[in-house]
């Protein structure tokens, strides 16, 4: 598609949180108990959705049932995941009920090849409902919203990124932390990047490696880049001090580092923008 003839898409971040939501079910630090008490900064699992020709998802969260609800989103044509973490692919089992019932056509569901053998082991009696598409970085799709390109992440062996050409041009990049070379030549052009920033700070423990990028780290990379635009999601709101959880940023702290880095915003459940 030529530049002028992309359609305008709606990105929703569908959840924004880590691999465990916020509030932490067990947790009673100030940043939960925060949560708990101002239901606007409670945050489910990370997953984005796409409105336009089509409605697309980045990954299916454990939570995809309530998020799907709360938007009010009753159809999917696509589903693009970026790896075999239960945090982004368990709400897919939720998806066989309601396209049965509402007669949905096949969903065509992209996995990273290495990983598309689980689909068939532990989704077996989904796929009637379904298409397996096997994906490897440099793979592209021209869809009607847009062309979509997978590109390489550094998190597992797996996991991949998308850079997609819309009516703007953005690279979702969750989870992981600086992405290999060829990726990020890949990013040069983009004008929004969404990062993985699942802790505040990190200190790792002995011999404790982390592949996620803090806040900090994440910022970093951002400017480094020199894109215009980027939003942090996958948050945890907690530091991460030698194999402890600990309070991270409140609240009124997320608004201060925004206003000190100016282009860059952290995700909230239900954030939409426009592409």
């Amino acid at each position: 598609m030529k530049a002028k003839e992309m359609p305008e898409v709606e990105l929703i971040f569908l959840g924004s949180s880590g691999a465990v939501q916020v509030p932490f079910f067990y947790c009673e630090c100030g940043v939960c108990e925060d949560a708990r008490t101002n239901p606007e900064n409670r945050r489910t699992r990370a997953s984005v959705a796409l409105l336009g020709k089509e409605t697309v998802l980045i990954d299916a969260s454990p939570d995809i049932e309530l998020q799907l609800d709360r938007e009010r989103l009753t159809s999917i044509d696509r589903i693009f995941i970026t790896h075999w973490h239960f945090d982004h692919v368990g709400g897919l089992g939720a998806l066989g009920l309601p396209a049965s019932v509402a007669g949905w056509p096949r969903i065509e569901i992209y996995i990273p090849h290495q990983v598309a053998f689980h689909f068939d082991q532990e989704l077996s009696y989904m796929k009637r409902h379904v298409n397996v598409h096997p994906i490897s970085a440099g793979d592209t799709f021209e869809l009607l919203d847009g062309l979509w390109e997978v590109v390489k992440t550094t998190h597992t062996e797996e996991s991949v990124g998308f850079v997609v050409s819309s009516s703007r041009k953005f690279a979702y990049l969750v989870d992981g932390v600086e992405p290999p070379p060829e990726t990020i030549d890949r990013l040069k052009d983009i004008d929004l990047l969404i990062l993985d920033a699942i802790v505040d700070e990190l200190i790792p423990g002995p011999g404790e490696v982390w592949y996620h990028f803090s806040t900090a780290e994440a910022a970093q990379f951002w400017k480094k880049l020199g894109t215009r635009e980027c939003i942090l999601t996958h948050i945890a709101c907690h530091n991460w001090d030698k194999g402890r959880l600990t309070p991270g940023m409140s609240n009124q702290e997320r608004v201060q580092f925004e206003s000190e880095n100016p282009g860059l915003s952290f995700a909230y459940d239900g954030m939409r923008i426009r592409l």
